[in-house]
């Protein structure tokens, strides 16, 4: 066990992430890789891309998610302002259209200091870190051998601290790793407002489940204290009712404390996010179908306008 008890990545689970993060990326990839090269310089640590567009979407399609990893908030910004914003609360989020052979590249970049990444991840209490991280994701550049070694344990990190999280309120006997990978991606979902259905994350469980079900089988041996297969092949939980309901406390605190983190991010995007009133509207259009008005007055005072525009999506259900 680490400091905060949680467990350590077993070597095979290392070994897995390595080759996950190795997989080839899309081509046009190279394009990102040298274009934030040339802005971030020698203060860019690493690049992680994660997201849909991992899992298959084209990047000339969709918004591609990446987070780009810095050695320090001052080496990386020229404005004070940027800098107190990423210190008070990372990531700093920012859109940026890439150009390439194969048309423009839209991406959402988050960018978050070495420091405050490996904190966020092995230590921190909301999963907004190792819930994202948990799920595959391609290291698309890393400053040196040390920097890409320690990505790896904290993507290993993220695999087991958001299982060993939400397997003790699982029922005792579990069928199957399906079940468990929808149950803890579904509490981690549930701690930010999203514009996705809720039966999300029993689809991504379902559709990648190859994935997911050998990171399980390696994550085994660091969640002796909580799972173990049995015979016939299911699992079985092995936390008391003291735990499990320890465990329901937790997530109920994650979900109140960061959805309220998740409106101070928010808040922060008007001030970071170039056009971030008609991304919010282009992604809540695509994934729950509904189409938002972006008026003028709403495009230039988000923080005014744009409240009213997000209590009536809660109340439709649209953002849960």
């Amino acid at each position: 066990m680490n400091g905060d008890r949680r467990p350590l990545p077993p070597p095979a689970l290392l070994a897995r992430i390595e080759r996950q993060c190795a997989a080839p990326a899309p081509a046009a990839c190279a394009s990102i890789t040298q274009a934030l090269q040339e802005t971030y310089g020698a203060s860019l640590q690493g690049i992680l891309f994660y997201g849909s567009c991992v899992r298959g979407m084209s990047l000339t399609q969709g918004v591609a998610d990446a987070f780009l990893v810095v050695d320090s908030y001052r080496n990386a910004y020229s404005k004070p302002w940027q800098v107190w914003l990423n210190v008070w609360l990372p990531p700093n989020v920012f859109y940026r259209e890439i150009p390439s052979e194969a048309g423009p590249l839209r991406l959402k970049l988050a960018l978050i200091s070495l420091a405050d990444f490996t904190k966020g991840i092995r230590h921190g209490f909301h999963s907004y870190l190792w819930g994202r991280f948990a799920q595959p994701a391609r290291i698309l550049y890393a400053r040196d051998g040390a920097v890409r070694a320690e990505f790896h344990g904290l993507l290993a990190q993220s695999v087991l601290t958001l299982l060993s999280s939400t397997i003790p309120s699982l029922p005792a006997r579990i069928n199957n790793a399906e079940t468990i990978w929808t149950h803890a991606l579904a509490l981690s979902y549930s701690t930010e407002f999203r514009a996705e259905p809720d039966s999300k994350a029993a689809e991504l469980a379902r559709h990648h489940l190859a994935d997911y079900g050998a990171l399980l089988e390696d994550a085994l041996p660091g969640l002796e204290a909580v799972l173990r297969r049995a015979d016939d092949g299911s699992y079985r939980r092995l936390a008391d009712t003291d735990a499990a309901r320890n465990t329901q406390k937790q997530w109920r605190r994650r979900r109140w404390s960061g959805q309220l983190l998740w409106l101070l991010r928010l808040l922060k995007a008007a001030f970071t996010f170039s056009n971030g009133v008609d991304y919010a509207a282009w992604k809540i259009g695509r994934h729950a179908g509904v189409e938002i008005e972006v008026t003028p007055r709403l495009r230039r005072y988000p923080l005014l306008f744009g409240w009213g525009v997000f209590l009536k999506l809660v109340r439709r259900g649209v953002l849960r």
